[in-house]
């Protein structure tokens, strides 16, 4: 599986700071914030976030 285009998450704290969104800009993913905090959403922002640390 190749990296997404673009990247789908909430609005929270964790999916705006600096440390996560320099990620996907680096590797030039789009982000798309979600304000209703779908859970479909926060299960993929989830992974990454495991991926990450």
């Amino acid at each position: 599986m190749g990296k997404p285009e673009i990247f789908n998450t909430d609005q929270g704290s964790q999916s705006t700071s600096d440390a996560f969104t320099g990620i996907l800009e680096k590797e030039k993913i789009k982000i798309c914030m979600d304000g209703n905090g779908k859970t479909t959403y926060n299960a993929r922002s989830e992974r990454l976030w495991r991926s990450v640390k």
